[in-house]
């Protein structure tokens, strides 16, 4: 939980200050529990916002569901926190957990993505499989 006399949100001093690897805040549940109707209508809304404005590859789309269980989008970010450290709270990273998908095999999407756009092309065969990010990242960081 936010230390006492904190603002309900989840902002920079809860993200960056208050959540260490030491004392991790409980803040959220990633899945949300929700019936799964409302889930598919935070989906779409999501999908929806992510085509509006253009994004292409990637994004974290923030949701909020309002008192009336209408799903409302507070925030897109085009260019996420990848930590690929579990112990911190990185949500894009924490939320491909969540969907079974590592860190690695996330990074490899977005890059395949993102080339197929460019290019029109799938990633050549013998580039799919480089060495791993996440070790790479981590002896580097």
């Amino acid at each position: 939980m936010l230390p006492n006399g904190a603002a309900p949100v989840y902002g920079y001093e809860a993200k960056w200050v208050w959540d260490t690897p030491e004392r991790p805040l409980d803040l959220f549940q990633c899945p949300a529990d929700v019936a799964p109707p409302l889930y598919r209508e935070i989906e779409q809304v999501a999908l929806d916002a992510y085509r509006a404005i253009g994004c292409r590859d990637w994004c974290r789309v923030d949701v909020r569901v309002d008192r009336f269980g209408v799903p409302n989008v507070m925030e897109l970010n085009p260019l996420p926190g990848i930590i690929p450290d579990p112990a911190m709270n990185s949500c894009f990273p924490k939320a491909a957990r969540v969907a079974g998908i590592g860190y690695d095999e996330l990074i490899h999407e977005v890059v395949r993505i993102a080339w197929r756009r460019i290019t029109g092309r799938d990633v050549p065969v013998g580039a799919q499989h480089a060495a791993p990010l996440h070790a790479h990242a981590t002896a580097t960081a």
